[in-house]
């Protein structure tokens, strides 16, 4: 019985006006793998991505965002830290994050329309490019933590989550050269 009223306490803290929870500064661990290059690699944040900020859970100002740039750079370094030798400035290629905006949204909805859980979603947009600065491949949408929480002191965590998934995604988007599976023909009669 203690747990359902401590996830609707939570979620009544987190809506309520003038409350707000906090994601702080986090260390993602995104599942890449990909073959070691010798090529640099670098991350450029678009002076959009905001470092310190606050989100919303269904229109109210809720969550407290703080050191966002170094959480996307620590996901950054882990996921592509093995495959590449890793720059500041100047590299063969740089991955240009131009929007990355944690917000949250609802998973779980009990009676009456209250909130039982939430997820971590970003929205994004990305583009790896060259030395020359020409644009080789873009990734654009919106990713969510693969995990919902329903306690305000896994907000941070939910956001790595949120992280993980997104330089997940922007590696395949970026990397796989994958064909689609072919269609299955049917056997002929």
């Amino acid at each position: 019985m203690a747990r359902p009223i401590i996830s609707l306490c939570f979620v009544a803290l987190i809506l309520a006006q003038g409350c707000a929870a906090t994601v702080l500064q986090a260390n993602p661990r995104p599942n890449i793998d990909l073959p070691q290059n010798t090529a640099s690699f670098a991350l450029a944040l678009n002076e959009s991505v905001q470092d310190q900020y606050q989100t919303e859970i269904l229109g109210k100002r809720a969550v407290n965002v703080s050191e966002w740039r170094q959480t996307l750079q620590n996901g950054f370094d882990s996921g592509f830290g093995s495959a590449f030798n890793l720059a500041e400035g100047k590299a063969d290629l740089t991955l240009q994050v131009n929007e990355a905006v944690l917000s949250f949204a609802p998973t779980a909805v009990g009676n009456l329309g209250s909130v039982k859980a939430v997820e971590a979603q970003i929205r994004y947009k990305a583009r790896l490019v060259d030395a020359q600065g020409q644009v080789l491949r873009r990734s654009t949408g919106t990713v969510s933590s693969k995990k919902s929480i329903a306690e305000e002191e896994e907000a941070t965590s939910a956001a790595a989550d949120a992280v993980e998934s997104l330089y997940e995604k922007i590696s395949h988007d970026f990397f796989s050269d994958a064909p689609a599976p072919a269609a299955e023909s049917s056997p002929a009669q």
